[in-house]
């Protein structure tokens, strides 16, 4: 009678309304990673097919831990020759850097990482909004800026501009991701 007794104390106590830290297997099906750059006239707008890695989350704390690694070739891209210029060896090379690598972890409204493309290592932070439904927190989205010559991506500087943003959103509630409404 004791033991019921203290397991219905502790399984109806707040303490167990706590939620655990939790940790999420990262793939495209609920992760939308994608860069947006300015080419010319237009915002190119890549997204990232084949991703993977983890997301670890307090959400009693909300902190975090992500750790993802993506597959250069699979960015897709507008059309033909922006993805052949994108994916020469002039700029993003998969042939020689076939993978970008982001480690971060949260800190408040930030995410604070380093990310690996074209072989060079650089700090690389960004914004965290976290996103709702019925008070259950349901998505992360994150957003950063970066100057692509900091990683050494000097090339097609006549047609592309120098500053990319970087935009992920991950779901946590099993639906597809989307970015969040403007």
């Amino acid at each position: 009678m004791r033991i019921l007794l203290l397991c219905g104390l502790l399984c109806f106590s707040p303490l167990a309304a706590v939620a655990a830290p939790m940790t999420l297997q990262l793939s495209a099906a609920d992760m939308l990673a994608q860069t947006h750059s300015h080419a010319v006239f237009i915002t190119v707008t890549g997204t990232f097919q084949q991703l993977s890695g983890t997301l670890t989350y307090d959400p009693a704390l909300r902190s975090c831990h992500v750790d993802v690694t993506f597959q250069v070739e699979s960015l897709t891209l507008p059309n033909a020759l922006i993805r052949a210029q994108t994916m020469s060896a002039g700029f993003l090379d998969p042939a020689q850097y076939p993978t970008q690598h982001y480690v971060a972890d949260c800190a408040g409204n930030t995410l604070n990482g380093q990310l690996t493309m074209h072989g060079q290592t650089h700090p690389f932070n960004m914004a965290v909004t976290y996103e709702t439904t019925a008070g259950v927190l349901t998505g992360i989205h994150t957003e950063g800026t970066l100057n692509r010559h900091d990683w050494g991506l000097n090339g097609l500087t006549m047609t592309v501009g120098k500053m990319i943003r970087i935009t992920n959103d991950i779901s946590l509630n099993g639906q597809p991701p989307a970015p969040p409404a403007p």
